[in-house]
């Protein structure tokens, strides 16, 4: 069962990789067929792109070979690294493809088209409905454990009453809230409709926001990063009395152990911080650099993005939000974020 998860989990990781940023994207275990093959979906409704997917292990020819022949309705095949044999076959051989090296070749009858080799990308789908940073608010309000109501939501984000309502509601229009009672007035209750759906949009959503941010780069001396964090950086934060959290490789240690050491402390700060750099310098001990690193600093996306756990001292961030930022890292962060969220979880329930 976890291995299945694992594997979709990759799926529709690699499925975002390729597309542009703000499509939906569903993957559907199919309970059909014995191999591991999925029900992708593309986009949202009127214009949804439907396919099979199926994934093939390393990627090398014969394993390639062998997906097709136990499932021959597949329409694109996956893979860790798919190799130049195996692309070669798959296009001889009229399927699709993706891997997790970031390169794809797919062309549906429904019109999708998407074709990566190195930085091109060509993609004909229709954009959906975009996330706004309020919408990320909620969304870890409700990761959080906290109610998907107008008012509950407002309390634990600080945004206003109408701010909170239009962000439900377009949680409610992506599909991933729903109200079963009653549909309007006071007290009027959504529920999430699948958790683990909405981890993954809310998951693409965060992604796309950090790719934008802007990062502060600080190197400075420590042997052990994780003391460090708990015996300086943590304190002179706590100090100045900022909002903050760890989040990454760090985070994902403190939650649940599986990188073999930390290289880089990932930190979130709110706003005031963040903008006056010379002051953040000082605070946490470094100096800025453009390369070489052993602090990254971003601000915080929202306020309930640094309300996750204590652990140790340490102010880690909210878990859905360390598991969003280790998909968007990739490579053995993204690992770690698969281990996070089958030991720990990363919903209401942590």
């Amino acid at each position: 069962m976890k291995e299945a998860r694992r594997i979709r989990d990759r799926v529709r990781i690699a499925t975002v990789a390729v597309l542009p940023e703000g499509l939906k994207v569903a993957v559907r275990p199919r309970s059909t067929t014995t191999v591991p093959s999925f029900d992708v979906t593309v986009g949202a409704k009127p214009r949804e792109h439907r396919f099979v997917g199926g994934w093939a292990g390393e990627g090398w020819p014969a394993d390639v070979e062998r997906l097709a022949a136990i499932a021959p309705d597949l329409d694109v095949v996956y893979a860790k690294n798919l190799s130049e044999g195996s692309r070669a076959w798959l296009t001889q051989h009229q399927l699709g493809w993706v891997d997790e090296a970031g390169r794809a070749n797919v062309t549906l009858r429904s019109g999708l088209v998407v074709v990566r080799e190195a930085r091109a990308v060509i993609v004909r789908p229709t954009a959906q409905d975009r996330w706004t940073r309020t919408m990320l608010a909620a969304a870890e309000a409700v990761l959080a454990g906290i109610a998907p109501t107008v008012e509950a939501v407002e309390v634990a984000t600080g945004m206003s009453r109408g701010g909170a309502a239009n962000a439900l509601a377009r949680l409610e229009g992506h599909g991933l809230l729903a109200r079963p009672g009653k549909k309007r007035g006071a007290g009027v209750s959504r529920q999430v409709v699948d958790m683990d759906n909405f981890v993954d949009e809310y998951t693409q959503a965060a992604a796309g926001f950090r790719s934008k941010q802007k990062v502060v780069l600080l190197h400075r001396l420590f042997k052990d990063p994780l003391a460090t964090l708990a015996s300086e950086v943590g304190p002179a934060l706590r100090a100045v009395g900022v909002a903050w959290a760890v989040t990454g490789s760090a985070a994902s240690t403190l939650l649940a152990p599986y990188l073999g050491d930390v290289t880089v402390l990932e930190l979130y700060v709110g706003h005031d911080l963040f903008a006056e750099r010379s002051r953040l310098a000082k605070l946490l001990g470094g100096r800025e650099v453009e390369r070489g690193q052993r602090i990254e600093v971003r601000e915080l996306p929202t306020s309930m993005s640094a309300k996750g756990p204590v652990v140790s001292g340490i102010q880690v961030a909210l878990p859905a939000r360390v598991y969003a930022d280790l998909i968007a890292a990739g490579g053995r962060s993204a690992e770690a974020a698969h281990h996070l969220r089958e030991v720990r979880g990363v919903g209401p329930s942590t």
